[in-house]
């Protein structure tokens, strides 16, 4: 028998003696995870630098105080004509003297002013957080409105009317005879409906609950003619333009991007406009779906003049 068959068998018989035992593997110990090289990884593949930004981006996202949005809204070039709407019925009270009762889906003034202009704060914002909601505002937050929503000679004398969904408003009939206060919200909107007969001199409330993006119609079925809009938003931040144009929002946080929508009845979001920021030159401005984003600056106003082509206004 030479050495190879010797070697061979003896090998054989090794192998067949760690069978019958179990052929034990060496296993490698248990891996011991050490803080500083999980930091030097992190490190070296941006993960540190990554988790800093982050932290950085929450801590830039705190206001740094309040401001105020203020302005005027105006019409260039002719504005559209203002029909006169069809009174059939009760027009003792409704058209008294045979007075004419006029549209007011768009109503601009000698000047150019454009009223019923909505202006209001799209940003979501932390609930019940004193950073981001002024305390003026806070101590108001469930209460009654300071406006009711009044109608008088058949006419809603708020034509577009804004509250918070959380308040609750008055609903007035201070006519001699009944209306129909008829509340639809619009598609996507969460405000509540509401369809009750107002009697002659009565009254009664409404709390929208839910927020809506666009304002919902309310209208009248005793007096079909009548016609207004109430928009209901979560935060207090918002303005309706007055009969000369003008606005005004108190007490907005401050030191952080804010997105802020337009709206008005006659043309939907605002988009062509031109802009004049604190009495600075204008300039041709495109909002996309009415949309503007500003950073305003603790205790410094931002006073905006925003003016539209009457071109641009639908016939």
């Amino acid at each position: 028998m030479n050495r190879f068959v010797l070697f061979s068998s003896a090998l054989l018989l090794a192998c067949g003696a760690l069978a019958l035992n179990g052929c034990a593997r060496p296993l490698a110990g248990n891996a011991r995870v050490v803080a500083s090289n999980v930091d030097s990884l992190k490190k070296a593949f941006g993960g540190g630098a990554a988790e800093a930004g982050a932290a950085t981006a929450v801590a830039a996202a705190e206001p740094t105080g309040w401001s105020t949005v203020k302005g005027q809204f105006k019409l260039t070039g002719a504005p559209p004509v203002r029909l006169a709407l069809a009174i059939t019925k009760d027009p003792q009270v409704c058209a008294p003297g045979g007075k004419p009762v006029l549209g007011e889906e768009m109503v601009v003034d000698s000047a150019g002013g454009i009223k019923d202009v909505a202006i209001f704060l799209t940003t979501k914002l932390p609930a019940n957080n004193p950073k981001w909601e002024h305390p003026d505002y806070a101590a108001t937050a469930t209460a009654e409105t300071a406006l009711p929503f009044d109608q008088k000679n058949c006419v809603f004398l708020s034509h577009l009317y804004i509250m918070r969904s959380t308040q609750t408003v008055v609903i007035k009939n201070s006519d001699e005879v009944g209306h129909n206060t008829s509340i639809s919200p619009s598609a996507g909107s969460k405000a509540a409906s509401l369809n009750e007969l107002m009697p002659a001199l009565g009254s009664t409330k409404y709390k929208p609950i839910g927020e809506s993006i666009v304002p919902n119609p309310v209208a009248c079925s005793i007096h079909p003619w009548m016609s207004a809009l109430i928009l209901t938003r979560n935060n207090p931040y918002y303005a309706v333009t007055a009969a000369d144009g003008t606005f005004e929002i108190k007490n907005v946080p401050a030191g952080v991007e804010l997105e802020f929508a337009v709206w008005q009845q006659k043309v939907g979001f605002l988009g062509k406009v031109s802009v004049q920021e604190n009495g600075g030159a204008a300039a041709a401005q495109s909002w996309k779906k009415g949309r503007f984003k500003k950073t305003l600056t603790a205790d410094m106003p931002l006073d905006l003049n925003v003016t539209l082509d009457a071109a641009d206004v639908p016939k």
